[in-house]
């Protein structure tokens, strides 16, 4: 089981939820990272767990709990991050796979266990947390789950890398070539390399980049910046403004016709990643605050947003590269935005350096990839793996347009 990160149910002692659980869009965190604030340096906070610092993320999820809902947490007595959550369903065994823990600014990611240390300074229950587990292990059985009807059944359940970006990244070239870069390109854009170790340094909290535990234990050095999100929010208030659908082949055809640089904003800006009444309205009044001239046409809005997203994953290769000390040659996408022809050929000439595309479905794909690996018998296993390869239908894309790209700072 994969799912997103950050996020997580609270069962009380007898194992029911407390409360639904929470949306890490929730804006009560922001008052949950503003109480950390108060009580921890964000560098130290970042030193100890490796994560960038976001609203989003368990551990500003948890204080908003405490500060606004003191009973909810008085009255849990378990944490299960959101794959771990349905696996207790399944097997009724509470455990955490360490790729999702390692997502909530709780988790040491060099000795691969809770952070008890922030745990306890930030007044949680060190018992609320589960016992940590590697990846490709089997967990426990449907035998033992909480549905009568799959108890019928004795059917293995797996802890594959449960974090969704880790199972995805995981069949990128990325992970055997320490020269091509991963793009996750989805709701969030996650892009990053593989690194020996956690990277804890100051200048890699001053660049906002994140380590998370991969597959197999491997180190993911990233960051998450808003992606097709915001392409979502426009389509959603254009089509209830005008009563018609856009598909993405059309947006590709008319970003394709306009021109360009138009409308360039920061899209890690706080006020993209909410929900507000209107979209459109957000980007005007920051264009203005820029001083820049109104938009005339939709299509200048969708491919300002692809152009944004696009020169910030440029900024962010720039500090990977000062960073790690690496030069980075190619780029792999996978996930929705690599089915993109246009986003992928923007991706090239923005980076100017290779892009390969695919699979849309990495993640399932990894998460099979972790399954086979762990109960599929040894003489089996090489022909299995090579057919998952096989499946993997790569296109790739080469800087045509850098000159552009370039000459825009």
């Amino acid at each position: 089981m994969d799912t997103w990160g950050v996020d997580f149910g609270l069962l009380n002692g007898n194992e029911e939820l407390v409360q639904d659980p929470l949306s890490y869009r929730n804006e009560s965190n922001v008052k949950g990272f503003e109480e950390v604030k108060k009580e921890m340096d964000l560098y130290s906070l970042y030193s100890k767990t490796g994560n960038q610092i976001m609203a989003i993320n368990s551990l500003f999820q948890l204080t908003a709990i405490k500060k606004l809902q003191p009973d909810i947490l008085k009255e849990a007595e378990s944490l299960l991050m959101m794959p771990d959550l349905v696996n207790f369903y399944l097997t009724g065994e509470k455990k955490g796979e360490k790729t999702i823990c390692s997502t909530t600014q709780m988790f040491d990611l060099k000795k691969g266990e809770w952070n008890r240390e922030i745990i306890e300074a930030f007044g949680f229950s060190n018992t609320m947390f589960p016992e940590t587990v590697e990846n490709k292990r089997v967990i426990g059985s449907t035998k033992n789950a909480k549905n009568p009807d799959l108890r019928k059944k004795d059917i293995p359940v797996v802890s594959v890398a449960s974090h969704d970006t880790a199972s995805a990244v995981a069949i990128t070239k990325a992970y055997e070539d320490p020269e091509t870069l991963f793009l996750s390109s989805g709701t969030w854009s996650l892009l990053g390399c593989y690194t020996e170790e956690p990277v804890l340094t100051e200048e890699a909290f001053r660049f906002d980049l994140t380590n998370e535990t991969g597959y197999n234990g491997r180190n993911m050095f990233f960051q998450n910046i808003t992606g097709l999100y915001l392409i979502e929010k426009l389509i959603k208030e254009l089509e209830v403004r005008e009563g018609k659908k856009y598909s993405y082949e059309e947006i590709s055809t008319i970003v394709a016709n306009t021109e360009p640089f138009k409308a360039i904003i920061d899209v890690q800006e706080a006020v993209f990643g909410q929900e507000t009444e209107s979209f459109i309205e957000d980007i005007e009044s920051y264009l203005k605050e820029k001083g820049k001239k109104p938009l005339e046409k939709k299509s200048d809005y969708f491919r300002g947003i692809y152009e944004s997203m696009v020169l910030g994953y440029r900024n962010l290769v720039h500090y990977l590269e000062k960073v790690t000390e690496r030069k980075f040659k190619r780029i792999h996408v996978i996930g929705g935005g690599s089915q993109s022809e246009m986003l992928c050929q923007m991706i090239s000439d923005g980076l100017n350096m290779e892009v390969i595309a695919g699979p849309k479905e990495a993640t399932a794909i990894g998460n099979i990839l972790a399954q086979l690996e762990t109960i599929t018998k040894e003489e089996e296993k090489e022909s299995l793996l090579q057919a998952i390869d096989k499946s993997n239908e790569l296109k790739s894309y080469f800087p045509k347009n850098w000159e552009v790209w370039n000459n825009y700072k």
